[in-house]
């Protein structure tokens, strides 16, 4: 066990056979068997996914958001949820903490937690660019 944020982000994967999970404080992406309950650890090379928090599939694309670290990394996920390759990273705002997102009708919103604030208070923001 590590300090830090454990398992967050879960999403179905393609096939529907398996979940991916995000574990923040490893960076590591976790697959779930629906039918056996194993767990095995994604595949994923060298992608750094340390913060990963909220994620998101979009067919065969899968959209980590990694809190504070402040960026934003988008990966090909197999349909069976056993291995990602690093598509792209790229910063979010300085500005804010993103923490989970959500697709609505084919765009991804993002949620600015304020974790970055001492006691975080509203308003709360959800977004449609991480950059902003």
């Amino acid at each position: 066990m590590q300090p830090g944020f454990n398992l967050g982000g879960i999403v179905v994967t393609e096939d529907q056979k398996a979940l991916v999970v995000a574990q923040g404080n490893t960076g590591k992406l976790w697959r779930f068997s629906l039918k056996s309950g194993k767990v095995k650890l994604v595949k994923t090379g060298s992608a750094d996914l340390v913060n990963a928090d909220g994620l998101v599939l979009q067919g065969n694309k899968l959209t980590v958001v990694r809190n504070f670290s402040k960026q934003i990394a988008k990966l090909k996920l197999s349909a069976d949820g056993r291995k990602a390759k690093l598509i792209r990273q790229f910063a979010s705002s300085p500005d804010r903490v993103l923490t989970t997102a959500k697709e609505l009708r084919g765009e991804i919103l993002y949620v600015d937690s304020k974790f970055d604030e001492q006691i975080a208070s509203g308003p709360y923001e959800v977004i449609a660019d991480p950059t902003r």
